[in-house]
């Protein structure tokens, strides 16, 4: 089962909590946040866009969906970047992507 089901042809913020291992937030202040999304089975990336850091010092942030996906399954990450490194880089999760009944 998917961590995350969407449409092939919504548009929605998807909001995400960044935390540690200990399940502590991580403090987004004077960081940026990249969302990467891969479909299954293929090399390149089908999504690497920044994120909007909505609660710097909760981890929060938000990206804005806009059907971009085709119908298939998808691991995705966010990495936390502090202008040239990569400070933080999530647990991967899973993406179901459906097609619309048309």
């Amino acid at each position: 089962m998917a961590d995350l089901t969407l449409k092939d042809s919504e548009q929605k913020y998807l909001e995400f909590t960044i935390k540690d291992s200990n399940g502590n937030y991580i403090d987004l202040s004077g960081c940026s946040v990249t969302l990467q999304v891969q479909k299954y089975g293929e090399s390149s990336l089908a999504i690497s866009s920044p994120c909007e850091v909505i609660s710097p010092s909760d981890g929060k942030v938000r990206y804005l969906y806009e059907g971009e996906l085709t119908p298939g399954h998808y691991r995705a990450e966010l990495e936390v970047y502090d202008g040239s490194n990569i400070l933080y880089i999530t647990k991967t999760f899973t993406i179901k992507v459906e097609g619309e009944i048309k």
